[in-house]
């Protein structure tokens, strides 16, 4: 017996034949496979796959050079006729300490002397320039609804401006209103008034971007999503985002804190997404339910 045991495996190892191995190798992978089909049919992977449909890294990524080179100047403008200040907007929604405000202070200017010397041309740019982030998002909204847009420029231009209106009312309600509430609740007021303006204002929007062609009360689910996601992204900028901002001013001076004010835009792009996709998915599952419901009460 020990002969044949040796001829068997003459080096003595141990080692199980090759023709063993193989199968455990085939089902190893088998399994990993197994686990893939059942993640993509699962409710994360049908989420994942359509944020991937809707391309929302590149997406967000070009949402914030939009909103720098479009936004921006727009709002530091129109935040400075009304009397306010766009950089205290800023502070607020990202939760920056003491050091990062005056280092967002110094990148960017009130928006007085903009004013000042602001000319008919220069108006229309800006003005031409918030059209075409909302002409952006509107596209983002039709793909993630598979919506096809209408035709009619002059249409699409009255709901493109009217959302530039909105947009700039919903940011200078929020300069007022953050002055007015950080003395009184510090960041928790914050954080909660703005769940509830992105909330009601982003429900509204992806209506008006959608022109209207989805019922509202089908859109009040991306609204809270969409407001869940900013509000969480303002907490988690509160806790890192101090920090980035002037380890970035140290180490790259005012390109360092565009780097950080960037970052946070691609995540406030990638919020957007999120929310318009977890609406989405919220309907497809009350369609699912109710199409059951009537199945079983014919039977």
């Amino acid at each position: 017996m020990a002969e044949e045991s040796s001829t068997l495996d003459p080096g003595g190892s141990g080692r199980e034949p090759e023709r063993e191995q193989r199968p455990r190798g085939w089902s190893r992978l088998r399994g990993l496979q197994d686990q893939l089909e059942r993640f993509e049919k699962s409710a994360a992977g049908r989420y994942w796959s359509h944020l991937s449909a809707a391309d929302f890294m590149n997406s967000s990524f070009a949402f914030s050079a939009l909103a720098v080179l479009s936004a921006f100047p727009l709002l530091a403008v129109s935040s400075s006729v009304i009397g306010g200040d766009i950089r205290t907007a800023i502070v607020a929604r990202m939760g920056l300490n003491d050091q990062a405000r005056r280092d967002v202070d110094a990148l960017i200017a009130t928006g007085n002397q903009a004013v000042a010397t602001l000319t008919w041309f220069s108006a229309i740019v800006l003005v031409l320039g918030g059209v075409g982030m909302a002409s952006t998002l509107s596209a983002w909204y039709h793909r993630i609804y598979e919506q096809t847009p209408p035709k009619g420029f002059l249409r699409h231009f009255a709901y493109q401006s009217a959302g530039v209106v909105a947009f700039v009312l919903y940011i200078s309600v929020e300069i007022w209103l953050f002055d007015k509430a950080r003395p009184v609740g510090g960041r928790g007021l914050i954080f909660l008034l703005t769940f509830v303006f992105a909330v009601l204002f982003w429900w509204w929007s992806t209506y008006m971007l959608l022109y209207r062609r989805v019922p509202l009360r089908r859109l009040f689910p991306a609204g809270v999503a969409t407001g869940s996601c900013i509000t969480g992204l303002g907490i988690v900028s509160s806790l890192f985002f101090s920090d980035q901002v002037t380890s970035g001013q140290r180490s790259y001076g005012p390109a360092g804190v565009v780097l950080a004010l960037i970052t946070f835009l691609v995540g406030f792009g990638v919020c957007l997404h999120a929310g318009a996709v977890f609406g989405r998915m919220w309907n497809e599952r009350q369609d699912e339910r109710g199409s059951l419901d009537t199945q079983s009460g014919r039977d």
